[in-house]
């Protein structure tokens, strides 16, 4: 959370990426599913005083969020939910996109073992908690403790990501936006080499 994703897919595509957000993809699909959210967690919000609907029948992801964040159970519930409508909404993205080089901008793309098989790379960006934690704050606008909660949700991602085998190199976004394109270009020549120029040049890869 707030380690620069945006920021690097914007780079990226300014290197000839094309880019899909995962968190648009999310939102997406929790509008399509909403009437499977609502049956899943509508008892557990009334125990807690939590709306769930706005006035037009949509979910008030905020409400959603600290309904569910604090517990790893809600969580996965929720994902068990969205996640397939997430696949078939990037499936058909990919069948847009055919030939071009795609990044997909995603925090949790390793619960997703079906979308991760399809990538040649991860590029983990990461920044220090206190700066994260800032950005959070200025960008958001959320409570403090809200903010907390999902860096614990997320702790030890790169971990996970190391053992989901996909091959994972860290980028850390602190000082310049010059120094942090030079670092990309870096990590994109490693992974050129490691795949293969003629295969990068087809453009055959599905992307990161």
């Amino acid at each position: 959370m707030a380690a620069g994703k945006n920021f690097v897919s914007d780079i990226l595509c300014s290197m000839g990426f094309v880019s899909v957000d995962a968190d648009s993809l999310a939102h997406d699909a929790v509008d399509i599913c909403t009437k499977k959210i609502v049956d899943e967690f509508s008892s557990l919000a009334r125990e807690k005083g939590i709306e769930l609907l706005d006035s037009d029948g949509k979910i008030i992801r905020r409400n959603l969020g600290a309904l569910i964040f604090t517990d790893p159970e809600l969580v996965r519930r929720q994902e068990n939910i969205v996640f397939p409508q997430i696949a078939a909404m990037f499936d058909s993205f990919l069948d847009a996109h055919r030939g071009s080089d795609v990044v997909v901008n995603a925090t949790v793309l390793y619960k997703m073992p079906i979308l991760i098989k399809k990538m040649d790379a991860v590029i983990f960006v990461t920044a220090p908690s206190f700066v994260r934690f800032f950005r959070a704050r200025k960008r958001d606008g959320l409570p403090a403790g809200q903010i907390l909660d999902r860096f614990r949700m997320q702790k030890n991602l790169f971990a996970k990501y190391k053992k989901s085998h996909a091959d994972t190199l860290k980028v850390r976004n602190t000082g310049s936006k010059k120094s942090l394109e030079r670092r990309l270009e870096k990590i994109l020549s490693e992974l050129k080499n490691r795949m293969g120029n003629a295969k990068w040049n087809k453009k055959e890869h599905c992307g990161f």
